[in-house]
């Protein structure tokens, strides 16, 4: 705790910002942003394992949480503790550093580059540190998160190649592994975690199949692309909310509905109205 106390002895109204800004590149916004863009403009593959990476990772995280369900800092007397929205669940370990970590050490295994490295890196032990001066989390949470969140990239990517040399088999044991755990983790961020992950790996193999997309397009395209869906996508996640009841499965269909659009529903209407060169 001494080392929370010691970052939180630095606040003030110009950190309070910044963190805040830092630990929201660890959360699911920034990530639809970023694949998305990818998705539609410059790899539909990466776009596809990236949200692998992440989604697997979160799934992880949220697992973990549920076997150790180490309560959290938040109301302890000393700690000040802001954003705490996006603190859900227990605490260890940290969702926001492990998943941060699984998806920069994936782009890292892509651009190897030494700025790259060094950027990255920050960028992690940033969001790590934004979660202490937010007072979420303990040292422990965040330490044991960039560890699991690092390790879980290698495997994730075995298991990936797999799904992509035999997309129904190694699907149906992901999606069976993912609706079992369900049963057992009941919370609404790993029900939306889990809905994502299920429904883009139905849509790979649906797109793989039937519409085979290309990325390749003229900038302005790509453009009309993102603009177009990222505008359904808002339209799904804001319009579903208001007509599903709120529970734990309306997440997961919500959810799942825009793994598929992303997946299949944007894909077909990009491929059928606009030009891919």
């Amino acid at each position: 705790m001494e080392i929370i106390y010691f970052i939180q002895s630095f606040s003030n109204p110009f950190l309070d910002r910044f963190f805040q800004m830092i630990t929201m590149l660890g959360e699911d916004l920034f990530f639809i942003i970023v694949v998305g863009i990818v998705f539609w403009t410059v790899s539909k593959r990466f776009a596809y394992q990236m949200a692998f990476v992440y989604l697997g990772s979160g799934l992880l995280n949220w697992l973990i949480k549920e076997i150790f369900k180490v309560p959290r800092i938040i109301g302890q007397e000393g700690v000040r503790s802001l954003r705490v929205e996006t603190a859900g669940g227990y605490s260890f370990p940290s969702g926001h550093t492990q998943t941060s970590a699984s998806f920069w050490t994936l782009l890292m295994t892509r651009y190897r580059k030494i700025w790259f490295y060094i950027l990255a890196v920050i960028i992690m032990i940033l969001i790590g540190v934004s979660r202490l001066y937010l007072g979420v989390h303990r040292p422990v949470d965040v330490v044991f998160g960039l560890i699991i969140g690092v390790a879980w990239v290698f495997l994730a990517n075995v298991i990936f190649e797999k799904f992509e040399q035999d997309n129904i088999k190694t699907g149906a044991v992901i999606i069976l592994a993912v609706l079992l755990l369900m049963l057992y983790v009941r919370n609404d961020t790993f029900y939306k975690a889990s809905g994502t992950l299920i429904s883009l790996l139905l849509g790979y193999m649906i797109e793989k199949r039937y519409i085979n997309y290309s990325v390749e397009a003229k900038t302005g395209f790509h453009l009309l692309n993102i603009i177009i869906g990222f505008a359904i996508i808002f339209l799904i996640k804001e319009g579903l909310k208001l007509l599903l009841p709120a529970c734990i499965w309306s997440e997961f269909l919500r959810y799942s509905a825009l793994g598929l659009w992303l997946t299949t529903g944007s894909t077909f209407l990009f491929k059928r109205f606009i030009p891919e060169k």
